[in-house]
């Protein structure tokens, strides 16, 4: 994931997912993964769960040195401070009902 402006108003900010052709190459149940991914997000509405701003196979990054990076998959998602749940769930470990109650509220 990376923290991204939006070029038409860098005041607001992206989480930006870019996903690896590496990761893609490895087979249909990877690309169908990441379908998966799109229409859950897409579908689901709750003000705890990031939304889907916008996704695509045609994003193109220019890094520092001038290259140009093209045809990326992407997943551009609302941003939200302090961190994603993956994250909190590798460092603490096992949450239970009651935490898990917390973040679905």
């Amino acid at each position: 994931m990376y923290l991204c402006e939006n070029l038409k108003d860098p005041s607001k900010k992206i989480a930006l997912k870019l996903l690896k052709q590496e990761f893609l190459s490895k087979g249909k149940h990877h690309i169908k993964s990441v379908e998966q991914e799109i229409s859950i997000l897409s579908g689901l509405g709750h003000k705890n769960i990031t939304k889907i701003i916008d996704y695509g196979s045609d994003g193109v990054v220019v890094k520092a040195s001038g290259k140009r990076i093209e045809n990326l998959v992407y997943i551009a998602l609302e941003y939200i401070d302090g961190g994603i749940l993956f994250d909190l769930v590798q460092s603490q470990g096992k949450m239970g009902e009651d935490a898990g109650r917390y973040f679905m509220h």
